[in-house]
């Protein structure tokens, strides 16, 4: 458990296991605007699954239409590949071409001070990335 640094929202503890709510600050320091630079101004759940020094590493779902599909020993050897681990990564799509998207779990670091309680109410001057890989 560790204590929002000075400044930050939460005035207790974070716990992992437990789902906050990450504002992304509009300005970022230095490299968060490599790493966040998307989600720059947004708001997030993302649930705590460990902690570290003044971050907490979490896991949140987001929705895309990219999928990865590892292919097994046999498939390679159809292939003609040489022996190894293969994944295909693509997006999926119906007959038509239209996008099929789908959950998966994105892992993501961020300092603790961007954690607030979870609420359903989103701060004013924040856009909802609830879902959104970016």
């Amino acid at each position: 458990m560790r204590n929002a640094e000075p400044g930050g929202v939460l005035s207790g503890e974070v716990e992992v296991g437990t789902t906050y709510l990450v504002e992304v600050p509009h300005v970022l320091e230095g490299d968060q605007r490599l790493t966040f630079g998307a989600l720059r101004g947004a708001t997030f759940p993302l649930t705590v699954t460990g902690l570290e020094e003044s971050a907490a590493e979490g896991v949140r779902s987001v929705l895309s239409p990219t999928t990865a599909v590892t292919l097994t020993a046999e498939q390679c050897l159809e292939l003609g590949l040489p022996e190894g681990e293969y994944e295909i990564i693509g997006n999926l799509r119906t007959a038509d071409g239209t996008p099929i998207v789908l959950p998966r779990v994105q892992t993501l670091t961020v300092p603790v001070e961007w954690l607030v309680p979870f609420t359903d109410e989103r701060s004013h001057g924040h856009w909802d990335a609830t879902g959104s890989l970016w």
